[in-house]
């Protein structure tokens, strides 16, 4: 156990592991000190000045995020030589900053404008013209800088030299000239380069892809789980109107800390540009839910005088709960199964996997091993008669082409294929029924990670049109299959997949809470 020190903080007494800055102390029991510069994942800086602190005994203020808690320590927080100090911080940084609130994008979360308004006098002595610098400057693939607005904290060259490794940025010039800017011939394109928007605490980073499309005071925020690789970075869902506007990061020390790649950052763009199916198909032509289920029902229990030999393709993008009645189906119908791997690239020190997937590993905890090519080889064969696929691109020409040209085969050879498909693309010509499935944010349920963590995806709007989650459409095709009642909701097929994966076992669907847990053996899925 880590030795710890008491000290008092206005008053209050507090116990903190030794050699923790007093800033931190202070936050870990809820006392604000404020800050710019520092930030618990990087390096300490002390430029900004801001988290002046009155320490008795020290002969002149002391910054609470460099100082260390001692025993006995006694720190005021606001005292008047405190705010004093505080004030004269705000007032110098904002004489050259420009007076641009309602126009710059980082209004709503902007820390210089709430401690303006918090700890700043309220009126400039500042006579002269302030010093301009570039608007609008295109530091990279996704970041724009804006030079008048930076209070140069330096967080994003620490980021860039600590956390990214690339060391694009630095502090160039001297004086009144001092600027962040990228070295010459180099841009800030870092595979995690999104990051330096999220720390930067003024307007002067914002992100290319987010930047004037909303107002954050008018987004609902969803804690949930990021679905581009197998990682499952912990995320907050900012969405409006059915509609997600960004991912940005959620602190999991266990998993992401409070970063996150660009890559899975900008991965809910799909969901707004591709053109989503909104109604059941039957031989390529819209009908009635109803009558879509009934002939996905009767296709699966049987055409003429024998039980049709059914292939299944799982999907290890679906959830736990998902899968976990698709295994009922596989048995329901002695079909056999298989699951593709989705991989690209290498795994990197940070967050990066090769595994563009979110719940391999837990589609392996319920038994979906084999390789989805063995089942639409044996379907391309006639080995088939009914193939089951779970929303998953097989069939399009920009599907991988070993794969994908055994699904395509294997849809010209089946007598029936059966499709659950959220987006027009994804959608097979040669499909028998394409069942309208619900998309990331529309759902709620389980994805288990690469480590063995179990983690909540939510859904962060309504489901559009006329598609089901998957549960939904699972539990309708089997009540008319006359395979009797199944579950729909998440929190009561999580039993079913309990029974089904015995490391489970002893964990409640609401102990997965807000950070996840592990569970009792890996999944490692690359």
């Amino acid at each position: 156990m880590a030795e710890t020190v008491t000290l008092t903080i206005d008053d209050r007494q507090i116990t903190a592991p030794k050699e923790m800055v007093v800033i931190e102390a202070a936050r870990r029991a809820g006392i604000e000190i404020p800050y710019y510069c520092y930030h618990p994942y990087l390096s300490i800086a002390g430029n900004c000045r801001m988290c002046l602190v009155e320490i008795e005994k020290a002969p002149k203020l002391q910054i609470a995020c460099s100082i260390e808690v001692t025993e006995g320590m006694v720190v005021h927080t606001g005292s008047k030589n405190v705010l004093d100090a505080r004030a004269g911080v705000m007032e110098l940084l904002l004489i050259n900053h420009p007076l641009d609130c309602p126009i710059c994008d980082q209004a709503g979360e902007c820390r210089l404008q709430e401690y303006s308004l918090a700890h700043g006098s309220g009126t400039s002595r500042f006579e002269h013209e302030k010093h301009h610098g570039r608007k609008n400057v295109d530091l990279g693939r996704h970041i724009v800088f804006d030079e008048e607005r930076c209070i140069k904290c330096t967080r994003c060259v620490r980021f860039c030299d600590e956390v990214s490794k690339t060391g694009e940025l630095a502090l160039l010039n001297r004086g009144d000239e001092t600027i962040i800017g990228v070295f010459p011939g180099h841009r800030l394109d870092n595979a995690y380069s999104g990051n330096t928007v999220d720390i930067c605490p003024v307007g002067a980073l914002t992100l290319k892809e987010f930047r004037f499309r909303s107002r954050v005071w008018f987004l609902e925020q969803t804690p949930s789980i990021c679905p581009g690789c197998a990682r499952g970075c912990n995320v907050t869902v900012w969405a409006r109107e059915d509609r997600i506007y960004r991912f940005t990061p959620r602190e999991n020390p266990e998993v992401n800390k409070v970063w996150m790649c660009d890559e899975g950052r900008l991965s809910y763009l799909p969901l707004v540009a591709r053109e989503r199916l909104l109604e059941p198909l039957m031989d390529g032509e819209p009908v009635r839910l109803q009558d879509a289920v009934d002939r996905a029902a009767n296709l699966l229990g049987g055409v003429g005088e024998r039980a049709p030999r059914v292939g299944v393709v799982a999907s290890p993008r679906a959830t736990l709960e998902d899968l976990a009645l698709l295994r009922r189906l596989c048995e329901a119908t002695s079909a056999t199964d298989g699951i593709p791997r989705f991989e690209r690239g290498e795994d990197d020190d940070l967050l990066i996997r090769k595994d563009k997937t979110p719940n391999l590993a837990g589609a392996r905890l319920l038994g979906f091993e084999r390789p989805a090519a063995e089942v639409l080889r044996e379907a391309a064969e006639g080995k088939i008669d009914v193939l089951y696929v779970m929303d998953e691109d097989l069939f399009s020409p920009a599907a991988d082409s070993d794969e994908g040209d055994l699904a395509r085969r294997a849809a010209r050879k089946v007598r029936a294929l059966i499709v659950h498909a959220s987006f027009r693309d994804r959608v097979p010509s040669q499909a028998a029924v394409v069942l309208p499935a619900a998309v990331y944010g529309e759902y709620e349920g389980t994805y288990i990670n690469f480590e063995g963590r179990a983690q909540r995806v939510r859904a962060s709007m309504r489901r559009a049109g006329r598609s089901r989650t998957h549960l939904a459409i699972l539990s309708a095709v089997a009540q008319r299959a006359g395979w009797g009642e199944w579950a729909r909701e998440p929190s009561d097929v999580w039993k079913e997949a309990q029974a089904l994966a015995a490391p489970l076992s002893g964990i409640g669907y609401d102990d997965v809470g807000t950070d996840g847990v592990m569970i009792t053996g890996k999944g490692e899925s690359g």
